[in-house]
């Protein structure tokens, strides 16, 4: 099959005709063809099925034949270079490696950061608990990210690194420095910090079971067949990982919320007979 393919836009070219070797060649072939024809990567490449009253059909899924779409020889495709990418996997492992690091940095307690005499005071019965459970949670995620985790596409754009390390960072560093602090002043209930642990602990684990799902619904890395998600963990939310994200995390921001209130109101707060974020439970 012989296709000629074009650049629309300002920067208009054209790249001639790609010969896609095989009687029924595929999308993810045509973009091997046009890789060695126009020396762009396939991984750049966006390609379209102008058509003859000039719509134009997105060629979206490698493994499909190019005549499922309508493509047959002498048809004219529009390419757009998608620019610089980076593997899925490269940006998820950058993204959850700076939370762990800048925590467990924090908790050297560095004479820069914290005072000279910061690094001989021992961190707190809470704030070890802390530091344990944020580390765990991202060594989780570095672990599904290598073990777990399927992707449909195998690239993203490379702007994509910056902005999700600056996201994911910054909560490292915000989070960090109050925690692994001298004068950290942590909850002193052993109730509360208990309830807390279990909840997370919970959570993390029906977290990893709906990406354990997630994974097995996906047949292969690249395939994009997945179908409706079902079973007892998505039978009331779409996103059951992101509930139980939440509730492994906010549940704690939101235990030191309602402490504070009780600090500052006393009686009269606790006359309200409200829990922290879950009515009549926690």
């Amino acid at each position: 099959m012989q296709v000629k393919v074009i650049k629309a836009g300002k920067r208009a070219k054209d790249y001639g005709s790609v010969e896609v070797a095989g009687s029924a060649p595929t999308v993810g072939q045509l973009k091997i063809a046009f890789e060695k024809h126009a020396r762009v990567s396939r991984f750049r490449q966006s390609l379209k099925l102008q058509q003859s009253d000039e719509t134009l059909v997105p060629l979206t899924d490698d493994s499909k034949l190019l005549v499922d779409y309508g493509v047959k020889s002498g048809s004219t495709l529009v390419f757009r270079d998608l620019g610089p990418q980076i593997g899925y996997r490269t940006v998820f492992v950058a993204e959850y490696l700076g939370p762990l690091l800048f925590v467990l940095g924090y908790a050297a307690r560095p004479a820069f950061i914290y005072g000279a005499e910061a690094a001989s005071q021992p961190l707190s019965h809470t704030a070890l608990l802390g530091v344990a459970a944020w580390s765990l949670h991202f060594l989780k995620r570095e672990l599904e990210t290598f073990f777990v985790h399927r992707f449909s596409r195998p690239t993203m754009p490379l702007r994509n690194l910056f902005k999700n390390c600056i996201y994911y960072w910054s909560f490292g560093a915000v989070v960090g420095y109050p925690l692994c602090h001298p004068l950290y002043a942590g909850p002193t209930s052993d109730l509360q910090i208990k309830a807390g642990l279990a909840l997370m602990g919970v959570s993390e684990f029906l977290n990893l079971c709906v990406h354990v799902q997630l994974r097995n619904m996906r047949p292969a890395e690249g395939s994009k067949e997945r179908p409706i998600p079902k079973g007892p963990l998505f039978a009331l939310v779409s996103c059951p990982n992101y509930t139980f994200e939440v509730l492994g995390w906010m549940a704690d921001w939101a235990l030191k919320k309602h402490r504070g209130y009780l600090k500052t109101y006393g009686d009269e707060y606790k006359k309200l007979r409200r829990k922290s974020i879950i009515p009549f439970i926690l």
